[in-house]
């Protein structure tokens, strides 16, 4: 009776162990096809050179084959551009990967640069330390740029770019003034392409409130394209409420910083606008503005109720010294010593033909 229930102990100990050692097995399985499915799922995006080119010709752009994945490109794309710390090649190949989007998947480009927000990190890279992948950066924008936007409908307010466009602007005019060439000209080839294509009343409001700036050449681009652009937009535009405020509140903001070369350009783009519409319905529609925005705009264009304007203290007291110097110099003892006796003697210098006398 013992013995027979050893047995069947150890028949019982012996089938758990094969269970369990089953169980381990299985286990271990699972865990190496999910280790072998995701190094494949890893290497499965390989970025061949040619991606990690710079300069490629817009021309040169291939088109993607049938069966790209593109949500797990779009994946990719995101995890390559966040990250800092990736080889600058890769962020290269990202921006030739959006190039090739743009061109031929519109609809996928949108997704992966507003839908995913990766916008900011490509504004990012136009500000790299390597030149190279910048200029290509920049590249990317004036093809977006490029792209002629129809004449007006209400419905392109709506459109995905005016994102980019309001969040690119002031580094654009910031890069078109500065000091490596190749990159100023890629981005003043931008800012032309904003002009003439980009026709949004937020492209308008985001040139003038990109005036506000130290800079006076800055200033100066923002102010010009701006004036440009009046130009180019549809008169309709203007007609538009929502548009129409908005505009006066970016004028009034920079018209109230109350310096010289701020007024006068903000009563040129006033009296443009103006232009632009009849000067009842511009009356018409500043009436419904608040009133501060509202007396700011009319004390603009009266010129009776000018606003002071401020000079630039640091010039007007540079003149001043400049003047004081002048003269000081005109009455001042010039010492001279002479040679012989080893005595000084001090000629007071009045003009400059009293001195040429003296010579004589």
């Amino acid at each position: 009776m013992t013995e027979i229930l050893k047995n069947e102990k150890a028949e019982k100990s012996e089938k758990k162990f094969k269970s369990e050692k089953s169980e381990k097995s299985q286990k271990s399985q699972r865990s190496q096809k999910k280790d072998g499915s995701e190094k494949k799922e890893e290497n499965k995006f390989i970025i061949p050179d040619s991606m990690k080119s710079p300069n490629i010709p817009n021309e040169n752009l291939s088109p993607f084959e049938s069966d790209t994945d593109f949500i797990f490109l779009m994946q990719k794309l995101k995890q390559i551009i966040s990250n800092k710390d990736m080889d600058w090649t890769k962020h290269l190949a990202v921006v030739n990967y959006l190039r090739r989007l743009f061109k031929y998947e519109k609809s996928i480009f949108n997704q992966i640069l507003y839908g995913l927000k990766i916008y900011p990190k490509i504004i990012e890279l136009i500000n790299s330390i390597r030149s190279v992948l910048a200029k290509n950066t920049l590249i990317l924008i004036n093809e977006i740029f490029s792209e002629n936007v129809p004449e007006f409908d209400e419905k392109k307010n709506k459109a995905p770019v005016i994102i980019l466009i309001k969040a690119i602007i002031p580094t654009l005019i910031t890069k078109a003034n500065c000091n490596k060439s190749f990159i100023k000209s890629e981005a003043k080839l931008c800012l032309e392409s904003l002009t003439n294509n980009m026709r949004y009343g937020d492209t308008l409001i985001s040139l003038i409130q990109s005036m506000n700036s130290k800079k006076n050449q800055e200033i100066d681009l923002s102010y010009n394209l701006a004036i440009k652009l009046i130009n180019n937009l549809n008169k309709e535009y203007f007609g538009e409420n929502n548009f129409f405020n908005e505009l006066i509140k970016a004028i009034s903001i920079i018209y109230e910083l109350k310096k010289d070369i701020y007024v006068k350009k903000i009563i040129v783009i006033i009296k443009k606008i103006i232009e632009k519409m009849t000067q009842n319905e511009f009356n018409s529609k500043l009436e419904k503005c608040p009133k501060k925005e509202r007396e700011l705009i009319k004390k603009a264009l009266d010129p009776k109720n000018k606003k002071p304007i401020m000079k630039n203290s640091a010039s007007s007291d540079f003149q001043i010294f400049l003047k004081e110097s002048k003269d000081k110099i005109k009455n001042k003892p010039i010492k001279m010593r002479n040679s012989s006796t080893a005595s000084t003697t001090s000629i007071f210098v009045k003009n400059k033909t009293e001195i040429s006398g003296k010579k004589k």
